[in-house]
């Protein structure tokens, strides 16, 4: 009796096992677990592949980051224009995944954008720029142009038609908690809501002050909230801006009237420093990787927020 009561234990073990390790769901970076999380209120817990401090611009996978996605039984990623270095991993390791934007469309476009958002939504080339001379003039290229830029978590619009998209397939990979999934849809989307109104009153004052950012990532963000960004150090943080586009940056310090200039924690700001030197200018920091953020419900739009803030804080000193 004793053993069959031990194998009845065991075999309930390991088909515990089995199911916890079947419900595992994780995102490539913290923005996507803090939207995955909020659709999974009371269903299940998410994992972060990319480490608190990390960049994904320049991620390397470790053999047990390999580990942990072969263990996965879901993938939330960007897509492979942003992060190409997971698209071989997830070939590999054949985990079931979902991309915030369509790993087929040009120019990086979602494959949920409605077609009545694609002018207004289009993502700009970044690959090709292989020297120097190509990227910082690619400075010239990427203004006016409205798209998501390299973080489309930080535009409300791209990720409301995400959350909606990632609501269908958690219901389809939970079925037994769909009703659920739903409801905090539905939760989190008028959240978003709330927080777009008050984000846009809170920023009216400030949204003619001219800025710099670190890099070229919160075009969504910024042309969502009518933000006069009047440039950005790098297109990408893992390329070196040319000295042409840096005597750029000098000359709108000098004749733009920007009001501040944005730094990330994930780099190093000598490159800020060393430009700002002999300006009046105000040093802000904007973190677009969520670091410090805790993944609970309404974390995501205290993320947001932390970003509003920061913008208005920075920019309401001049």
């Amino acid at each position: 009796m004793t053993h069959k009561f031990t194998a009845s234990v065991a075999t309930s073990l390991l088909l515990a096992s089995t199911q916890a390790q079947a419900d595992t769901v994780m995102a490539s970076v913290k923005p996507l677990s803090l939207i995955t999380a909020e659709l999974l209120v009371n269903v299940a817990e998410v994992d972060t592949l990319l480490r608190d401090g990390a960049s994904p611009h320049d991620f390397a996978l470790r053999p047990s980051d390999r580990k942990r996605l072969n263990n996965t039984d879901l993938l939330i990623w960007v897509g492979p224009d942003i992060e190409p270095y997971l698209e071989k991993v997830i070939d590999a390791s054949k985990v079931e995944h979902l991309a915030m934007l369509d790993e087929h469309a040009e120019h990086g476009e979602d494959d949920h954008r409605d077609p009545d958002h694609e002018e207004e939504h289009h993502h700009d080339e970044h690959e090709g720029h292989e020297h120097e001379e190509e990227h910082h003039d690619a400075h010239d290229e990427h203004e006016g142009h409205d798209h998501a830029g390299l973080h489309p978590w930080l535009d409300i619009e791209t990720v409301e038609h995400f959350a909606e998209e990632l609501s269908v397939e958690l219901q389809h990979h939970f079925p037994a908690k769909a009703s659920q999934i739903k409801e905090n849809e539905t939760a989190f989307l008028a959240s978003l809501k709330q927080f777009e109104s008050q984000a846009k009153e809170q920023l009216e004052p400030v949204h003619q002050k001219g800025f710099l950012v670190f890099h070229d990532a919160y075009d969504g963000f910024v042309n969502h909230f009518d933000l006069n960004q009047v440039g950005y150090f790098t297109v990408s943080p893992e390329l070196k801006p040319g000295a042409k586009h840096l005597a750029e940056l000098r000359e709108s310090l000098e004749h733009s009237g920007v009001s501040c200039v944005f730094k990330e924690p994930q780099y190093r700001p000598a490159l800020i420093d060393s430009i700002t030197r002999g300006f009046e200018v105000h040093v802000g920091e904007l973190d677009p990787l969520a670091s410090d953020v805790a993944l609970a419900q309404g974390a995501y739009v205290n993320f947001m927020q932390g970003l509003v803030d920061e913008f208005t804080e920075c920019l309401a000193k001049r």
